[in-house]
């Protein structure tokens, strides 16, 4: 009988330190941060309240997120338009080491290489059509440590030719249930909506309520996804299809706006991004919660201070809006004038998870927390974009090096060179090229060495040009 009562003693002891345990390891769990992607498609860097650029533009959500973080006024984009950036975003690499450079096209690759490469010099260069399941996503790595991952919204990358089907699936095989992500809700291969009310005609997302406006199902669905996961640590990444075209949004905005259906689609924006906020402060999870706002390359319709817009390599195809919210961490009305890009994202949600950078000597960014906290300074370095395609809007088809308040654009097709000192010449109206010699040569080096480095894929004569 004694012996049955030590047995019965040892084994109940045995689970009391179990049970500790475990919820030693569920509170380890718990202090995690949570993490909020929110990257919106094609808002330029002047399509914000804060910015005060454009007074028509409300945004009260959004620049009380900035109230309450820090600006980067030197953030940018990893490419002029968005597939390269969104895959660089994923797995912490430059584009071209990726060897996705380009938006991947909707009418398809064949026919989309032969349209841009018609009457030039120099033809396409070479760009995959998907992200490779063998890449490491950041949703991967953040899975492994304990984080429930979601993803909602636009992804396209997950093959060419979208606008053939029926509901935006060319490959599900390469969607984000299959890159690192437990839930997938709007992301195929659409590279814009087919429709912004529903229904939707996307495989991904069920339709729900005719008529309604995709962007509020997008910030209904990142509320739900929050709800869910409360108790535990979480990766959110709210991937708006907004504001690219088709330019559409509900009559009742665009009549405010007297039309502007843009400054409409802006304000939904807005709403929805309060919404998931205001969901983060009804639960309590604020105080927990990084929240990082972002653009996936520069605006379409112009970029004021700037020069250029979407799909170029001047400052207004790729400096964007970004602010990164960590309340009792960042210090509010903070602002940041360090260039930043694409690439430090996976290792700065990598270093918030507890993980090392030095873990995975792959990714080509650096961690944003010490930055972030205030702590210490980015260390010097070059930051560099590869563009080796057409595009009609102005400067594209070449290669792009910015060091320190230095920024060199080498353009393949007409063998040019540009020069800015942004510091001077935020607006990049002076080619500096002629007259520091020395600095465009010094950078054209750095350019080169780099694009060997990552095996960049260069653009090949066009033998039907004449």
């Amino acid at each position: 009988m004694k012996y049955i009562q030590v047995v019965t003693y040892i084994f109940i002891a045995g689970i009391l330190l179990s049970t500790k345990a475990c919820a030693k390891q569920l509170n380890a769990s718990r202090i995690k941060p949570n993490i909020v992607l929110i990257v919106v498609d094609d808002l330029g860097y002047s399509d914000v309240g804060y910015m005060n650029q454009q007074p028509e533009i409300q945004t009260p959500n959004i620049d009380r997120l900035a109230k309450n973080g820090m600006v980067f006024t030197d953030a940018y984009a990893a490419c002029p338009v968005c597939s390269p950036t969104r895959a660089s975003l994923m797995t912490g690499k430059y584009p071209a080491t990726v060897k996705l450079t380009c938006h991947i096209p909707g009418m398809g690759m064949e026919k989309y290489l032969a349209k841009l490469s018609k009457g030039k010099k120099l033809k396409e260069a070479y760009f995959r059509d998907h992200l490779p399941t063998e890449e490491l996503t950041i949703a991967e790595v953040l899975k492994e440590k304990g984080y429930a991952t979601g993803y909602i919204g636009k992804w396209h990358l997950g093959g060419e030719g979208s606008i053939y089907t029926k509901d935006g699936i060319v490959n599900a095989a390469y969607h984000p249930d299959n890159q690192g992500f437990d839930i997938n809700i709007g992301g195929c291969a659409y590279g814009q909506p087919q429709s912004y009310f529903d229904p939707y005609k996307n495989g991904t997302i069920e339709d729900r309520l005719e008529g309604e406006y995709l962007t509020d199902r997008l910030g209904d669905e990142a509320v739900k996804f929050i709800e869910q996961n409360k108790e535990k640590p979480f990766f959110l990444n709210l991937a708006t299809y907004t504001v690219h075209t088709p330019l559409r949004a509900p009559k009742k905005i665009v009549d405010k706006y007297n039309g502007n259906t843009y400054y409409a689609m802006i304000e939904k924006l807005d709403q929805n991004v309060g919404k998931v906020m205001g969901k983060l402060g009804e639960l309590n999870l604020l105080e927990n919660t990084v929240v990082l706002f972002y653009s996936d390359n520069g605006g379409l319709w112009g970029n004021p201070p700037l020069k250029g817009i979407k799909g170029t390599l001047n400052e207004g195809g790729i400096r964007v809006p970004m602010i990164v919210s960590f309340p009792k961490k960042v210090k509010s009305g903070s602002q940041c004038n360090t260039p930043v890009t694409t690439v430090d994202f996976f290792p700065t949600f990598l270093e918030l998870a507890g993980g090392s950078a030095a873990d995975y000597p792959k990714l080509e960014g650096e961690s944003l927390l010490p930055v972030v906290y205030g702590n210490a300074a980015m260390p010097n370095r070059a930051i560099y974009w590869h563009f080796p395609h057409h595009r009609k809007e102005g400067l594209s088809m070449g290669a792009a090096i910015r060091e320190g308040d230095w920024k060199l654009i080498t353009e393949f097709e007409t063998e040019q060179s540009y020069l800015y000192n942004l510091k001077d010449d935020l607006a990049e109206e002076n080619n500096l090229s002629k007259e520091f010699p020395e600095k465009r040569d010094e950078l054209l080096i750095k350019l080169e060495q780099w694009q060997k480095s990552v095996d960049a894929e260069m653009p090949e004569v066009n033998e039907e040009y004449n």
